[in-house]
């Protein structure tokens, strides 16, 4: 019996030394020594998910001090180079890892990282798409004869360091045979992204507007971007930069001017992203005349429909400071479609 006791006490202390051994370890700034299991470092963030638990937590990596793991992962740093290896006891602040690659183990700063990925992080393509395209349409015939037609669309092609996104929207009306509503918009933007947070922007963009005498408005620009966050749950940039701009009108005097440029874009899904919520916006300043400000926003809210569906609902605001002739200073269109996202 007493050999029995001691082979299984020997036996509890191999497992529980083995499982200590298997764990990776990360040390934050304050001090605070964490063991479990290192997911990926993403967007600024390191993931890792603690022993005992199924919860994965997550830490800003200025606040990390280092990062020790017993199987092997791969780091792409900003300047595009990638590293195979086991992350080692290094200088706090910095991420040491023993590669084959090298002779000697390579040591870089923590912030430094783009991305880095473990044996268990789900494979992330190279390259990833998002987008909806969205239609909508009333007619009604008898004592009310008239015809709405609506579509959206947007999408976005990202890289690691690159990113490209198209949107593009249309509204047409007619109410007894005449129309009262006939205006689309399209644009492309280009980012570069120099570092993990900050990109270079470039820019061009199409809108007509029948009734507020635009035949056509273009602009192209370049700016300087910032991306607060960028999750699967969550997506937030800003940009600002300058534009040239050319407007074609109907009735009134044709102009084009430089402009100064802003731009906003946040999504937020819920529900195991069934639900997203969506704001975008553009505005355009005329730096000959800084009263002459043109500001688009699109905001509203995607929801599953039938079939693979899904349903949008969104508000779209346009705003002139100085629109010609008697037209109106906002124009506000509430639009429901239905259509495909991914």
């Amino acid at each position: 019996m007493r050999m029995r006791n001691i082979v299984l006490s020997a036996s509890l202390i191999t497992a529980l030394w083995a499982q200590g051994a298997l764990a990776d370890t990360l040390i934050l700034q304050n001090g605070d020594r964490i063991t479990g299991k290192f997911v990926e470092i993403d967007g600024g963030t390191v993931s890792f998910r603690p022993e005992n638990t199924d919860q994965t937590l997550s830490y800003p990596l200025n606040l990390v001090a280092q990062l020790r793991t017993d199987d092997i992962i791969q780091v792409l740093m900003e300047d595009g180079t990638e590293v195979r290896g086991r992350a080692v006891e290094g200088d706090d602040g910095e991420i040491r890892l023993d590669s084959e690659q090298f002779t000697d183990p390579v040591t870089f700063p923590v912030t430094a990282i783009r991305r880095g990925t473990g044996p268990d992080t789900p494979v992330r393509e190279p390259v990833r798409t998002t987008g909806n395209i969205s239609l909508g349409a009333r007619i009604t015939d008898g004592n009310t004869r008239s015809q709405t037609y609506s579509g959206t669309a947007d999408a976005t092609v990202r890289t690691d360091v690159n990113r490209i996104r198209f949107a593009a929207d249309f509204n047409r009306s007619e109410e007894g045979g005449e129309e009262t509503v006939d205006n689309a918009s399209g644009s492309a933007r280009y980012d570069h992204f120099v570092s993990d947070r900050f990109y270079l922007n470039s820019n061009v963009s199409l809108a007509r507007d029948r009734f507020r005498d635009l035949r056509l408005r273009s602009s192209v620009g370049v700016g300087l971007g910032f991306q607060f966050f960028e999750f699967p749950t969550r997506n937030l940039s800003a940009e600002l930069g300058v534009s040239y701009v050319n407007e074609d009108r109907y009735v009134a005097e044709n102009e084009s001017n430089p402009a100064g440029r802003w731009g906003i874009d946040y999504e937020e899904r819920f529900a195991g992203n069934g639900i997203r919520l969506f704001h975008s916006q553009t505005g355009l300043v005329n730096l000959e005349d800084t009263d002459d400000v043109v500001i688009n926003s699109r905001t509203g809210v995607r929801f599953p429909f039938v079939i693979g569906m899904t349903g949008t609902f969104q508000v779209n605001v346009d705003y002139e400071n100085q629109p010609p002739g008697d037209n109106r200073r906002i124009d506000t269109a509430y639009v429901l479609t239905a259509g495909y996202s991914w």
